[in-house]
């Protein structure tokens, strides 16, 4: 891949992309992967209470607390996600249209109250779903993570474009991270952007470059 390969995105996030991009940061960032393994293990856990509850006595009083906890816990889980995912939209909707450009140097955004650009190296995973690719930090939250809709792109070729764009760049960027933790190469003194070892979270802007 030649370095002046780029992808262009143009989109307003929607409540849905956002909430995808949520769940995808839970499902493949370190800790998150933990929770949902903790949260299907106590699931199991209280389906075969309930279980051997009801073949013992019957659907009794005990049985149907076990049952409306699990599902309140259920309940709470799910509208934190949305909760979360409105207020990150209140908050892109007010940056306006986002236009993002990905290259080799990184992840430029402009958007109408903000303008950024962010180096691979912020960044040390990618997930893809149906609709919109997550880039995720390497610390074990994956607290910044970065959402571009699909829909966003420009044109239908820049899919197979992007994917490879992506593996190029966090392949290069794990080789560095390695290399560093051998103690072959020097982290690079930058000047500028110095804001970028910030967590960000959230959709364009909100949550990436």
């Amino acid at each position: 891949m030649t370095a002046d390969v780029s992808v262009q995105f143009t989109y307003t996030v929607t409540l849905r992309e956002i909430s995808d991009g949520l769940k995808l940061q839970m499902r493949h960032s370190p800790v998150g992967r933990w929770c949902y393994r903790v949260l299907w293990a106590v699931a199991g856990f209280l389906g075969l209470v309930i279980a051997i509850n009801l073949a013992a006595k019957g659907f009794d009083a005990p049985a149907l607390g076990v049952l409306r906890f699990t599902a309140t816990v259920v309940v709470i889980m799910i509208a934190c996600r949305w909760l979360m995912a409105l207020a990150l939209l209140g908050y892109a909707r007010h940056l306006g249209e986002h236009r993002v450009t990905v290259d080799r140097s990184g992840i430029g955004t402009v958007s109408e109250r903000h303008t950024n650009h962010t180096g691979w190296e912020f960044y040390g995973r990618c997930v893809e779903s149906r609709r919109v690719f997550v880039l995720l930090t390497p610390d074990v939250w994956g607290a910044g993570v970065l959402i571009l809709p699909k829909r966003g792109l420009n044109a239908p070729q820049d899919t197979e474009r992007m994917r490879e764009l992506l593996a190029t760049a966090l392949i290069d960027q794990r080789s560095v991270r390695a290399a560093r933790k051998k103690g072959s190469v020097q982290p690079m003194d930058r000047t500028e952007g110095a804001d970028r070892t910030a967590v960000e979270s959230g959709p364009g802007p909100v949550t990436g470059p």
